[in-house]
């Protein structure tokens, strides 16, 4: 019998329903030499136990299933402007998340009208970025990000949801972004970064990374890949005090390993690019103005 895909979610982690990895072929790498690196919306963070006994005090003397009785899960920022997924109350010293835009399609989006808020999945595309540079490409971080598919008008703080969609945009073999047209100047690929697995369970921070490299002139997916890692830390409350600064500091360190991992899975580490080419690279850089679609 075949189980649902949400159920393999939530018996063995996100990765039980992802696409097989994909190898860019060598003739494919040859060309790629300057890349566009795109960020993907992050899901929230999902923090188990819920941080709010610790925040209102009061919900300590109730036990966990009361609490759960009367206070839904919502979208908050912490201090820190870091994206959760958790029990909110009326009187909170936290406050609701409003939608980040109405249309919930899938596309690019300009990061710009987000920059209140911390996102991984740019610290991970800053990580890929540099690390792409070390290898000798020209890589630059674009100022747009990839938009996932999530309906305001539902339960935008339903995690299940969000994985479906990180789920759905990880496994598509072509990109509904039309970077052909985004772009202008010469970009040989796009690398698409998400973030999959992403919480705080007692003190552990699984952190998944989701790599797509994509033909920006078909939109054909090229090479996927992903990779985990299981720092164990502090507490959540730890983690989110002073602005969240020790938690950012873990996931950026984590991140970075991670990012090499799948950039040498797909072929784009120094010593690969070096061999597919017959030469030895030197560090480049490339500005956001100057890179486009070739």
């Amino acid at each position: 019998m075949k189980l649902p895909c949400v159920l393999l979610v939530l018996l063995f982690g996100l990765s039980a329903c992802l696409a097989g990895p994909l190898k860019p072929s060598a003739s494919h790498l040859s060309q790629v030499r300057t890349l566009l690196v795109v960020p993907v919306e992050s899901p929230p963070l999902e923090v188990t136990p819920d941080t709010i006994t610790t925040r209102l005090p009061i919900h300590r003397q109730d036990d966990n299933l009361q609490t759960e009785l009367f206070l839904e899960p919502k979208l908050y920022r912490s201090p820190g402007g870091v994206l959760i997924s958790g029990l909110v109350s009326s009187n909170d010293i936290v406050k609701e998340a409003l939608p980040m835009r109405m249309d919930r399609s899938s596309g690019l989006e300009p990061a710009a009208s987000h920059e209140d808020a911390w996102s991984p999945a740019s610290v991970l595309a800053a990580a890929a970025v540099a690390r792409l540079r070390v290898a000798g490409f020209e890589a630059v971080a674009s100022d747009q990000y990839y938009s996932l598919p999530i309906n305001p008008a539902g339960d935008t703080a339903d995690l299940a949801r969000w994985q479906e969609s990180i789920r759905q945009w990880y496994n598509r073999d072509v990109s509904p972004a039309d970077y052909g047209s985004r772009v202008t100047g010469r970009v040989d690929a796009v690398l698409e970064v998400g973030v999959g697995t992403y919480r705080i369970f007692y003190g552990q921070i699984p952190l998944q990374v989701l790599v797509k490299l994509i033909d920006p002139v078909t939109g054909r997916v090229i090479g996927r890949t992903e990779a985990e890692a299981f720092p164990v830390e502090d507490s959540a409350e730890a983690l989110l005090d002073h602005e969240a600064e020790k938690f950012k500091q873990v996931v950026a360190e984590a991140g970075a390993g991670l990012m090499r991992r799948a950039l040498a899975d797909l072929g784009l580490s120094p010593t690969k690019a070096a061999a597919a080419s017959g030469v030895s690279f030197g560090m480049r850089t490339a500005s956001a103005a100057g890179v486009a679609a070739r």
